[in-house]
């Protein structure tokens, strides 16, 4: 059984650690530095704690059976769409899982609380960004109900640039 909680400020190094161990061995590879600048520019003390005080920003981890932290998402209320006209929007800023809790159905349960939460937010839209190259999770998000809204080039430093190329895909409420 798996069960989502909400990440409390005190959890702060406990959601750094997760953050690092979710990303990279998944997208290390994106980067010239294996992703180390990337990670400590959303990972950081300072950020993460902004983000925690926030209350338009909601981290939750999974928890699995034995206690251990399965994965995270972290949710933006209240966040439209940019370039479009899509206003009353939540977006799912991040859904990442531990190799350990991967292909157990947890990014499934993520996902349908994600769904759960916008909706309980009165939004008419949810929206996330999703790198071109990740087949695997397009093929997700489109299960879920997700379609392509557009498309942009990264410029972040020490990216490479054939995994530069973002999608942002969106679904109605």
């Amino acid at each position: 059984m798996v069960t989502i909680e909400m990440v409390s400020a005190s959890e702060i190094t406990t959601l750094q650690q997760v953050v690092e161990a979710t990303y990279l061995p998944y997208f290390k590879h994106f980067w010239h530095d294996e992703g180390k600048s990337y990670l400590g520019s959303i990972n950081s003390l300072d950020v993460l704690e902004q983000h925690l005080y926030n209350p338009l920003h909601r981290y939750y981890f999974a928890r699995l059976e034995d206690g251990s932290i399965g994965g995270y998402l972290k949710l933006i209320l209240d966040a439209p769409i940019p370039d479009t006209d899509f206003f009353n929007a939540v977006c799912l800023d991040k859904i990442y899982l531990s190799e350990a809790a991967k292909g157990r159905g947890i990014g499934k349960i993520l996902m349908d609380f994600a769904l759960q939460q916008a909706v309980q937010a009165n939004a008419d839209y949810q929206w996330l960004r999703v790198m071109d190259s990740n087949a695997y999770n397009l093929d997700f998000y489109a299960k879920n109900g997700f379609s392509i809204l557009y498309k942009r080039i990264l410029d972040l430093p020490n990216m490479k640039a054939e995994y530069s190329g973002i999608y942002t895909m969106i679904r109605e409420l």
